[in-house]
Order: C-alpha cells, then sequence, then structure tokens
C-alpha cells in the first residue's frame, strides 16, 4: 500500500483518532458519478471491494474498487442494474448474482475489467445465486425452479453440475468452497427441515449430522476441510457449529443460544456471534472479544488467517487481536454508525459507515487500512 497514492485517489481520508489504532486511516470508495450513496459487500486479501454505488432513486450498480483507488462498473445483463456480489478472488473475479428486469436473480461471475457471464442454469432451472468461488474459478451455490431448489457447483468455464442428494434429501444449497474444491452446504430432509452436508471433490455427499433440532446449515469449509455454520439443538437453540474433517458437526464449546455470523480462517479459528456478545474459539480455547468502553454488544463478522477479528462494538467499528482486546477503527466526524462486513490477510477492513441524523442514512462503502 502507498498511502500518500491512495489518499490523493480517493475522497476522503480520515486520520486516525486518539482512541483509535494509530497506525489505521479510513478511506472513502468513490461513487458512480451522479450516485449519492454506496454500499460494500465484499474484499480480497489485496484489497479489492466490490459492493453497490446507488443513484439517487435508490438503484444499485455493482462496482468493483481497486486497491489503487479506481472504480470499475461490473457489467449487468438484459438491461438490469441490480445485483449481489458475495465473494472476489485474488485475481479480481467476482462472483455472485445479477437480476434482470423481470427481477429473477442469475448465478454470474465477473472478470477483472467487469465483463459478466451468466452462469449456466441447469436444464429446467430458471434463476440461480452464486454464494462462494474458490481461485480456481470453481463457483458453487444454488440454481431453483417451481418451489425445488438443488446445489450447485459451477467449474471455471461456467458449466454447471447439479450436485447429489443424500437418500430422503429432496434438494439443497451449496454455501462454501474451500481451495481444493470440496463444498459445504445442506440439504432439504422432509420432516428435519435443513441438514448439514459436504461433497468431497469427486463429488460425493457426506452427511454431516446435526444438533438434534430441524436445522443444520454450514456457511463455510476451509482449506483444512473444516465445515463451521449454525444449527438448531432439540431445544430450538440456534448454536455454533463445526465439523473437522472426517468428523459430524458438534457445538462449539461455552456458548449460550442465538448464534449468528459464523466465520472460520485457514487455521481453524471460529468467531460467532452468539447473541450479543462476539466470540473466538481456537480449538476448544473460548475467548469473549472485549467491548469498547460505554458499550453493551458485539457483532463479530470476520477472522482473518493471522487471528485478528473484524465487526463492532455497538455502533462503532472495531478489531480483535488474538487475545481479544478490542481497538477502534478510526471515524470522520458526524459519523455514528458502522458496519465492518469483512477482513483480509493483511488486516484491512472493508465496510459501510453513515449517520443517524440524516434520514433516510446515506451510507458510503470505505477501507480502513
Amino acid at each position: 500500500m502507498i498511502p500518500v497514492v491512495l489518499s490523493a485517489m480517493l475522497s476522503v481520508v480520515v486520520a486516525p483518532s486518539a482512541s483509535s489504532d494509530a497506525g489505521v486511516s479510513m478511506y472513502e470508495l468513490p461513487l458512480l458519478p451522479g450516485h449519492t450513496n454506496s454500499s460494500a459487500q465484499a474484499m480480497n486479501g489485496a484489497g479489492d471491494v466490490v459492493g453497490l454505488s446507488l443513484d439517487d432513486d435508490a438503484n444499485g450498480h455493482l462496482v468493483r474498487w481497486g486497491a489503487d483507488g479506481s472504480v470499475t462498473r461490473l457489467q449487468a445483463v438484459d438491461g438490469g442494474v441490480g445485483g449481489h456480489a458475495v465473494e472476489v478472488v485474488e485475481d479480481g473475479t467476482v462472483a455472485g448474482f445479477t437480476t434482470t428486469p423481470d427481477g429473477v436473480r442469475h448465478a454470474a461471475r465477473w472478470d477483472a475489467s467487469g465483463v459478466l457471464t451468466r452462469l449456466e442454469e441447469p436444464p429446467g432451472y430458471v434463476d440461480g445465486e452464486v454464494r462462494d468461488i474458490n481461485n480456481s474459478r470453481i463457483a458453487v451455490g444454488h440454481s431453483s425452479t417451481d418451489g425445488h431448489t438443488r446445489p450447485v457447483r459451477w467449474d471455471a468455464y461456467g458449466r454447471a453440475t447439479v450436485l447429489a442428494l443424500p437418500p430422503r434429501a429432496d434438494g439443497g444449497r451449496a454455501t462454501g468452497i474451500n481451495e481444493w474444491g470440496e463444498i459445504a452446504g445442506y440439504v432439504y430432509v422432509p420432516g428435519e427441515k435443513t441438514r448439514a452436508v459436504r461433497w468431497d471433490t469427486a463429488g460425493r455427499v457426506h452427511d454431516l449430522g446435526s444438533l438434534g433440532g430441524s436445522y443444520s446449515e454450514p456457511t463455510a469449509i476451509n482449506d483444512l476441510g473444516t465445515v463451521i455454520g449454525r444449527a438448531t439443538d432439540a431445544a430450538g437453540a440456534w448454536k455454533a457449529v463445526r465439523a473437522p474433517l472426517g468428523k459430524k458437526v458438534k457445538a462449539l464449546p461455552s456458548q449460550g443460544a442465538g448464534a449468528r455470523a459464523v466465520s472460520i480462517n485457514n487455521a481453524d479459528v471460529v468467531v460467532a456471534t452468539v447473541k450479543d456478545h462476539a466470540v473466538r474459539w481456537d480449538g476448544n480455547d473460548t475467548t469473549e472479544l472485549q467491548v469498547l468502553r460505554g458499550t453493551a454488544r458485539a457483532f463479530v463478522k470476520g477472522v482473518n488467517d493471522a487471528g485478528t477479528s473484524g465487526g463492532t462494538s455497538d455502533e462503532r467499528a472495531v478489531t480483535w487481536d488474538a487475545q481479544g482486546r478490542v481497538t477502534a477503527l478510526p471515524l470522520p466526524a458526524g459519523v455514528d454508525s458502522s458496519q465492518p462486513i469483512a477482513i483480509n490477510v493483511a488486516g484491512s477492513v472493508a465496510g459501510n459507515v453513515g449517520s443517524s441524523k440524516n434520514w433516510p442514512v446515506r451510507w458510503r462503502a470505505v477501507i480502513w487500512r
């Protein structure tokens, strides 16, 4: 990173405040011409951010902000403007979905120049979404038709393969893929709602079990093959769960009810929000992440491979180190709401900031580094 160049190309640079990390500044990401709002959705290790630039009518246009301060509009399909990005990989490829003017979502991928590839829909299926993509440009997600949803894998050429289902299942969704091509997701089982599964590199499906409740839903799989997500226990309480390679899902230790936003890094460190608390697990060691003085709630959004986490303490953007110690990220005067969405391996945090003093709130996509 070259701070002088970035500060010249981006709209706003906020110097660190006395209560924040003295080595971090906030950079506001540029809008498309004539637009008034923006929203970050994902970030890669190089610091490229993807999200929406919105006009006065709240029409969102997908864009990628380069680490050099550039903004690239991502191509839409058939005259549509809507869409959503779920991941941007290291070569700048973006994956997610684009929306046609009739409101139908279609699985999509964009190359580094913003050119759209609409991914293949299996025969008989009319819509779909990508939920994850790896650096080989293998994407996973689902396709749907007439109330039936099937898990799908798209190869680097955009060709679709419907993933196998276990006995009794009548549908499902793929939610994560690692660099080896192993896939995590869940299937619909009559009488049980959802059940966690893993697909190996040969496409075979493996049942990951449940906690005895009706729902068991993985959200990610890391490069060690560990699957994480959420599941309900017999009492219906949501718990953060983990399934190491070859194992069934188990609830992570020392947690209450109400788990959400579960994330993992490639060292098997897991973080999750449990009700109003942010929790970190390293093996079976459990650490509750601190809140800033004067705040009460913590929400953690992710953890990088160095073990640093990002999220919020009440409405203030923060990071936590491996010991759970909290550090506030700098905000400009007048901004009182922030929404971190991702932290990368370099420790950069992407997110959105706004002020509750303006209604409607005009959010702006930013990056802290």
